[in-house]
């Protein structure tokens, strides 16, 4: 074989190379596109009214890597104030409200809460997705526990949806809303995972994603 025909040969190869790496990179920057979620809210402290609250989740971005070590490092030497500050300080990953033309009643607030952490984790036909912020989902500053008092010492709010692929190839889910939470990071699921919560949650029913 020449040199000549060695050169084309490796060259040919080369671009086969540069045009597969292409292919991967475009695969991954489509498959972190837009999320969006809507579901149904159910609280056990007023059914009624919560039954017919609509709740409008949009993911933007992924929390990476080095963003989530980072926090779980402020969160393991300091604690969940000092991780609420760091949030508040991270790029914009979404939002979440209770969506006005769903209902609500009275007491909802229908603005956004900023989400600062956002995390999915795929296995198979399964989807777990972790989303945080630094605010009262539904409740604007002004949010109360149970008990009447402020949620001062429960900075965070902490949304958890499960998603399962259905006979049409549909995301059909099940979710959580913590408004007002403390955090912990679970070394064992390498995840942050709820760790006190002064109110029930608010169950999220017909949660869909696309």
């Amino acid at each position: 074989m020449s040199t000549e025909s060695g050169k084309i040969k490796f060259g040919v190869i080369l671009a086969v190379l540069a045009l597969a790496l292409t292919a991967v990179t475009v695969a991954e920057a489509a498959d972190k596109g837009e999320m969006i979620i809507k579901a149904r809210a159910v609280s056990i402290a007023s059914i009624s009214r919560a039954s017919a609250d609509l709740v409008d989740i949009r993911v933007t971005r992924l929390t990476d890597t080095d963003e989530r070590s980072a926090l779980v490092d402020t969160l393991v030497g300091k604690d969940n104030h000092a991780l609420a500050a760091a949030l508040a300080d991270e790029p914009e990953a979404g939002w979440v409200r209770f969506d006005p033309r769903g209902g609500g009643g009275q007491g909802r607030d229908p603005r956004k809460a900023t989400l600062r952490y956002a995390r999915e984790i795929v296995s198979g036909d399964t989807r777990e997705i972790i989303l945080i912020t630094n605010q009262y989902i539904g409740y604007g500053s002004n949010a109360q526990g149970a008990d009447g008092s402020k949620l001062a010492q429960y900075p965070l709010s902490f949304v958890l949806l499960k998603f399962q692929k259905d006979d049409n190839g549909d995301w059909k889910g099940i979710g959580r809303i913590f408004v007002g939470a403390k955090v912990k990071f679970d070394n064992t699921k390498k995840k942050f995972v709820i760790d006190e919560f002064p109110m029930d949650p608010v169950y999220l029913k017909d949660v869909t994603l696309r």
